[in-house]
């Protein structure tokens, strides 16, 4: 311990006399440890934002009937309630977070002299986050309402539109026709699409004032929790669905399960890559700062090859030596490792500030406190390596060699 103590002793003595060349090589450090800390935030912030905006475009997933692929199988069989309680019922909330019944058909909608033939969807309350969607003006109806077959209904944003002269924003506390049942316009739906002349309602008032009281559906839409977890929840639905009707072999459903794969392997890609982005600059600053120090660790081993040889002369061992060096590289490296985290925390927290009121897409930078233990332990790894070579130089210093240099 005291040969220890002497050696750190004469390491900071050092580290003080070659006072310049510490503050530069810290500096390299520093930077790299920063822009380690700041970019996990940015990647973290960037990942949250984006993520969320994929996970709504690739988790809906879609039950239909369908004819079986091979022969002995079952023809297109109706969707049911029955399907549809069994999948909320049976499914795993961590996989599966909605299970949405879907009613659709096709009827006159009018206002006043205005006649518009459109699809008409009757749906619960959770449909618009399967179809990405959002209530323009107005309100979604409420379980309440489904409950009471209300006679409301939701515009999209063309035929509001049409049948409002322009003025969709008016339609919201309006009267209109479907068929020939008249409704309450309660809310208008931000343009999605083929669906913008459409209307929405409640399943049961579709089923009441439209199509009748039978328990058939066209469809029913799954929501995935997130889109990680999609390949999952179209095994689970495929699995509830079987037993529901009885299948024994894929190639015998009379049920499809489809969601848009592209988007699935598109959205990874472009997290993965955002991954690596993060990660390949990491490396290269880390790089950079191991090298830097290596390199002025070198050029002190260099410098005072005079001072070892003296050392050595009057009794120093190799072991003394190297831990001068490494104890040295590892200070040089620490301290500026702790600048860095200060630095990096610094910048993320400026992020979090400037960049939702300036560049929201760049999302909400995180700090986060593993990623600075990280970041401080990789400090002294990258200061114990870069000073691992000098210090082993230093050691083999034969005295009589420095001394004459």
């Amino acid at each position: 311990m005291t040969h220890f103590n002497e050696t750190l002793r004469i390491a900071l003595h050092c580290m003080r006399v070659g006072r310049l060349r510490t503050v530069l090589t810290m500096l390299g450090i520093v930077l790299s440890i920063s822009l380690v800390i700041a970019m996990y935030g940015l990647n973290t912030g960037v990942k949250h934002v984006y993520g969320e905006a994929l996970d709504s475009l690739v988790s809906p997933i879609t039950v239909a009937s369908s004819t079986a692929v091979k022969p002995g199988g079952n023809g297109p069989r109706t969707l049911t309630d029955d399907d549809v309680a069994a999948l909320s019922q049976q499914r795993d909330p961590l996989v599966i977070r909605d299970v949405i019944p879907m009613l659709s058909g096709q009827a006159g909608i009018r206002r006043g002299a205005i006649v518009r033939k459109g699809g008409v969807l009757g749906t619960s309350t959770n449909y618009l986050p399967f179809n990405n969607g959002s209530v323009e003006a107005g309100s979604m109806f409420t379980e309440q309402q489904y409950r009471d077959s209300a006679r409301v209904t939701l515009l999209g944003s063309s035929l509001a539109n049409e049948l409002f002269a322009g003025n969709p924003g008016g339609a919201v506390g309006s009267s209109i026709f479907i068929g020939r049942q008249e409704f309450t316009v309660i809310g208008v739906l931000a343009p999605v699409g083929r669906a913008d002349f459409a209307a929405m309602m409640p399943m049961t008032t579709a089923r009441s004032v439209l199509y009748g009281s039978r328990r058939a559906i066209n469809g029913i839409g799954i929501l995935a929790t997130d889109m990680g977890v999609v390949p999952a929840a179209v095994k689970q639905i495929r699995e509830i669905m079987d037993r529901r009707h009885y299948i024994d072999e894929a190639g015998h459903r009379d049920f499809s399960v489809s969601v848009t794969q592209n988007n699935i392997t598109t959205a990874s890609a472009l997290l993965a890559v955002l991954d690596w982005f993060t990660l390949g600059l990491t490396a290269i600053a880390l790089l950079i700062g191991a090298l830097g120090l290596a390199n002025i660790m070198l050029i002190t081993v260099t410098d005072r090859t005079p001072e070892i040889g003296i050392r050595k002369a009057i009794g120093a061992r190799r072991g003394a030596i190297l831990r001068q060096f490494l104890i040295e590289a590892t200070l040089i490296a620490g301290i500026g490792g702790l600048i860095g985290a200060a630095l990096g925390v610094g910048l993320t927290v400026t992020g979090q500030y400037l960049l939702p009121r300036y560049a929201p897409m760049w999302g909400m930078p995180v700090i986060s406190i593993p990623a600075i233990g990280v970041a401080f332990g990789i400090s002294l790894l990258i200061g114990l390596l870069a000073g691992c070579y000098p210090a082993i130089r230093a050691a083999r210093l034969c005295p009589m060699d420095a001394l004459r240099h």
